[in-house]
């Protein structure tokens, strides 16, 4: 697609001078001027005119219009554009930068206790700061910061922004947790940083005590519960029910059969569907629908009653020896005695839900090829339809709260999230370049008491408004939602 405006050429020519100074001509910066190229050609900036020219007017009629203010951009210190959309998404979570500030406040360490944190909260503080002339600011700070905790994750090379946004989570985690340690010796640190928990019992009132203090400082707004639920539909008892905590959701999308092309009309809530849809589990039976059939056999066996009575009154625990007796060794083997179904939900909604749609797939050649098509996604969206007492999952109400939120459980329960930032991804896998659409919310010029929302779209350091409907528009990679 070529350009129609003179001002549209002249700024792709500036991007493309600002992306080869920056990486000194690589191969990586090829590629990603490559997907760069690929937007302009798929007509994914719409508004080119705004993103490039419109904005950066110098007119003075236009200082007393709001609608010129801009967000700061991000400079591109060579190929990080995939870590320039997700400071700017962080950018655009106000629940994130209350984290980060508050971290700053409560800790009595040093600043150089936290050099992630503070370059991180600076540099997010800046980018909130509109105004009417565009600006560019440096992720250099944060960069080098990163590189301490990321050795071996090169934030010059092109990178998957889902991953850097992980990176950066557990980078601050890892910064955080000094300063916030049990006060005694406990298996407090394995409950936190595990990424899989069994209910086996509850914590002791000391044991409550220290998980509250780590829940209140160590909890940040990205990690949400996933609770993994293995139940037999025959005698509708819950087998196990596991927690896993997450920083992301990851979705695979709806595709045609054979097919590396999204279905038309796929939505974001087809794809929780799939993810969190019950599944048949073959190869696993049901101890109490075994006991019941063995109840049974033995009868028509003619068994003794002490057997018969012993196999009643089994717990079906590990401890359980009823396979071993004599008149049972005989028994056919057949799943047909239960109907195992294993089930997600979301056992705790996060304050800040980043929604991953999986763009990557491999062929039937074992290549890594990208999902094309467009998911819709809502500006509002409810998660509640999501959750345990929902679906119907046996899961009492306050058995995750007390055992992983000590405080309250009423919070869980509430699943409404507003759209903040939309990352976008042009390009094959592997290479590419990332832009991404956020939103400042603002006074509204019909209601000084409410606020409404404000898009730009931006690429590294360029910056331009844009209507609901272009962001809309997009093909997600990253979502980056609210908690209302």
């Amino acid at each position: 697609m070529v350009p129609r405006r003179v001002s549209d050429t002249k700024a792709i020519v500036r991007i493309l001078t600002q992306t080869f100074r920056a990486s000194q001509l690589s191969v990586a910066s090829l590629l990603g001027v490559a997907g760069f190229l690929y937007a302009l050609k798929s007509g994914r900036f719409r508004n080119l005119n705004l993103l490039f020219s419109g904005t950066r007017q110098d007119d003075e009629d236009d200082d007393d219009d709001d609608d010129a203010m801009l967000v700061p951009g991000l400079q591109n210190l060579g190929n990080n554009c995939f870590l320039n959309v997700i400071l700017q998404a962080l950018a655009s979570c106000k629940d994130f930068r209350s984290y980060l500030q508050w971290v700053l406040d409560d800790a009595s360490e040093t600043d150089e206790q936290f050099p992630l944190t503070l370059a991180l909260s600076d540099l997010l503080q800046e980018l909130c700061t509109a105004g009417r002339r565009q600006s560019v600011s440096s992720p250099r700070q944060v960069m080098l910061a990163l590189t301490h905790y990321v050795r071996n994750f090169n934030l010059t090379c092109q990178q998957d922004a889902a991953e850097a946004l992980l990176h950066l989570i557990s980078s601050l985690q890892e910064e955080i947790v000094v300063c916030y340690r049990p006060t005694k010796t406990s298996n407090l640190s394995d409950i936190m940083f595990s990424r899989n928990l069994r209910m086996v019992a509850a914590p002791s009132e000391e044991g409550l005590n220290d998980l509250k203090r780590w829940h209140k400082h160590l909890r940040g707004p990205f990690d949400g519960i996933l609770g993994s639920t293995l139940m037999c539909r025959t005698c509708s008892s819950q087998i196990s029910l596991e927690f896993q905590f997450f920083h992301t959701l990851p979705l695979s999308p709806l595709l045609y059969s054979g097919s590396s092309n999204i279905v038309l009309g796929c939505t974001l809530e087809n794809c929780l569907k799939k993810f969190l849809g019950a599944e048949k589990v073959e190869n696993y039976f049901c101890h109490r629908c075994w006991h019941v059939a063995a109840v049974k056999y033995s009868s028509a066996m003619r068994a003794a009653e002490t057997d018969i009575e012993k196999i009643k009154n089994c717990g079906g625990d590990d401890k359980c020896d009823c396979k071993a007796s004599h008149h049972l060794q005989r028994m056919p083997w057949s799943n047909s005695y239960s109907f195992i179904l294993k089930q997600l939900t979301i056992a705790r909604f996060p304050k800040l839900l980043c929604v991953q749609v999986q763009r990557a797939s491999l062929n039937m050649f074992g290549e890594s090829v990208k999902l094309s098509g467009h998911v819709a996604f809502p500006l509002v969206l409810d998660l509640s339809l999501f959750s345990q007492s929902s679906i119907g999952l046996n899961i009492e109400k306050n058995e995750v709260s007390q055992y992983l939120n000590p405080e309250a459980s009423s919070r869980n329960h509430g699943g409404m999230y507003r759209l903040v930032t939309v990352v976008e991804h042009f390009g094959m896998t592997g290479s590419g370049h990332y832009t991404v659409y956020r939103s400042v919310r603002v006074a509204s010029q019909e209601d000084a008491d409410c606020e409404e929302s404000r898009w730009f779209s931006i690429s590294d350091s360029e910056v331009g408004r844009v209507s609901e409907s272009d962001v809309l528009g997009a093909e997600a990679s990253l979502l980056f939602y609210e908690k209302l």
